[in-house]
Formats: structure tokens, sequence, C-alpha cells
């Protein structure tokens, strides 16, 4: 699996310089590349998103960077938790996505009504339900 990622990488990385130096037409470096970055969020929340909402883009063509790069899309998502009733809170979830450029193309909220407490530790399968929900919003900015 390793060796499939690493091959995927090099082969991104091609397509990048080559789309970059205009060696393959319709393809341009800022096309497929995001980097995720999550603020806020409790227990292993940052992770969890940051790796959910990756595997959602990957599934969909792009390559997430570890790091800012120029000539790629960033999603910036700010978790936010608030007093709901009795034993529960609200969660809300603030996705910005800014182009290669930097420009602010657009903002995505999610929220919803959670356990209080229940995700200061693990966040599992709701971080992965959030990233699955929002996924297609997010893209709608990205397209080229």
């Amino acid at each position: 699996m390793f060796r499939v990622a690493v091959l995927k990488s090099v082969v991104a990385f091609a397509l990048l310089v080559a789309g970059a130096a205009g060696l393959v037409p319709g393809v341009t470096a800022a096309e497929r590349w995001a980097y995720i970055d999550v603020v806020g969020a409790p227990g292993d929340g940052k992770e969890a998103l940051e790796n959910a909402l990756s595997n959602q883009l990957l599934h969909r063509g792009f390559t997430v960077m570890g790091t800012p790069a120029a000539e790629a899309y960033e999603i910036q998502g700010m978790v936010r938790l608030f007093p709901a009733g009795r034993g529960e809170e609200t969660i809300r979830i603030d996705w910005t996505i800014f182009g290669p450029e930097g420009m602010r193309l657009g903002n995505v909220t999610q929220t919803n009504i959670i356990r209080k407490g229940s995700l200061n530790r693990h966040w599992g399968d709701a971080a992965d339900a959030a990233a699955s929900a929002v996924a297609e919003d997010i893209l709608q900015y990205m397209s080229p």
C-alpha cells in the first residue's frame, strides 16, 4: 500500500511539473493539489478530520499535501463547540476554501447536535461522516 501511495505521488508530481510547463494539455499545476488544515477540534479531531477529508479528495483525483504550497487549494476547517441542551452540545465546523492564488473562494458550514463530550477523545466514524457529508460542497469551489 505504501508503494502504491509513493507511485501515485510520483505520477502526480510528474503531472504537476508537466502541467506547469504546459506539456500536458488541460492539466495545470493548481487543478489537483490541496492542503487541509483543521483547528479547534477536541481530542484527535484535527488529525481525524484532516485524514477523512483527505481520503474524500484522494478518491476524487486530488493529491493532498502535508504543507501549504503556492499551487494548491487550501481548505481551512475551524471546529467550535457550544452548549446545546442537557447533556448535549452543538458542533459547528466552518470550512473556508482558498484558491492557489490565495483568494477566498467560499465557505461551507456544518452543524450538528451531539452528546456532550463525545468527541473529547476519538472522532472515528464522526470524522468520516462529516468529511463525506461536506466533500461535494467543498469541491464545488475547487472546479477548474
